[in-house]
């Protein structure tokens, strides 16, 4: 199965650039990964009381959207993080079964999104190096687990990701082997699963979800990285 054509860039509206901000589809995450924000030139203070009108209101927007950007800070968390991924990325890349993977808990809003995404960023980055010519690949798989997630919720989350078209009609193993395949082709090596702790066991269509990731987590052989509030962590030891 051949990989899903490249995604053309953004036309300049707003649903576009909106969507290539998204994480959680491929023109978005590698739009993240590409991107090396510079701060805007620092003009003296002599030229910058001659700037005027369109020219002093262009200056102070840059200098606005990037300090905006709140550029991530390498705490030790987020390296701590980023160096057991690698860890573990390395230590299954030729394992044939029981690959390891790493669960990230914590409260709500204390970074857990960030250190996983800056994990992704510098395998992917790590692969480019690696293999140059593979402006193909889709090293990177990540998703969002939706609120009350089933099988299939989880399945057309990955499908999302690759820009695979999920149909109403379709049925949930036409969309597992579609990704599967993709993934095969594309040299997947790191799965990160956001808001795990969406996914209840304690009800049948949560327990079917837990199954369809272990199911994808046999079929596809990356490190699986998973996120989950603190107070859920036990669903998923």
């Amino acid at each position: 199965m051949s990989a899903p054509a490249a995604t053309p860039a953004p036309a300049g509206g707003a649903d576009d650039e909106s969507r290539h901000r998204q994480l959680t589809v491929l023109a978005g995450w590698r739009r993240f990964v590409d991107e090396e924000p510079a701060p805007p030139e620092l003009l003296p203070g002599q030229e910058w009381r001659q700037l005027k009108g369109a020219g002093r209101l262009a200056y102070d927007e840059a200098r606005l959207n990037h300090h905006s950007r709140l550029l991530v800070v390498a705490t030790p968390v987020i390296r701590k993080v980023i160096t057991e991924g690698r860890r573990l990325s390395y230590l299954n890349r030729n394992a044939d079964s029981g690959r390891c993977g790493l669960i990230l808990s914590g409260p709500a809003r204390t970074g857990k999104t960030t250190a996983i995404t800056q994990l992704g960023k510098t395998l992917e980055v790590i692969h480019r190096q690696r293999r140059p010519r593979s402006g193909g690949d889709i090293p990177v798989i990540y998703i969002t687990v939706p609120p009350a997630a089933t099988a299939k919720m989880i399945a057309a989350e990955f499908a999302r990701f690759l820009g695979l078209p999920v149909i109403r009609r379709a049925n949930l193993t036409d969309i597992v082997e579609a990704v599967c395949g993709v993934c095969a082709d594309t040299r997947t090596e790191l799965v990160a699963v956001d808001e795990i702790h969406n996914v209840s066991l304690a009800t049948r269509p949560g327990a079917e979800a837990s199954d369809m990731l272990k199911y994808f987590s046999e079929r596809i052989p990356a490190t699986y990285l998973l996120t989950e509030l603190t107070e859920s962590f036990s669903q998923f030891r």
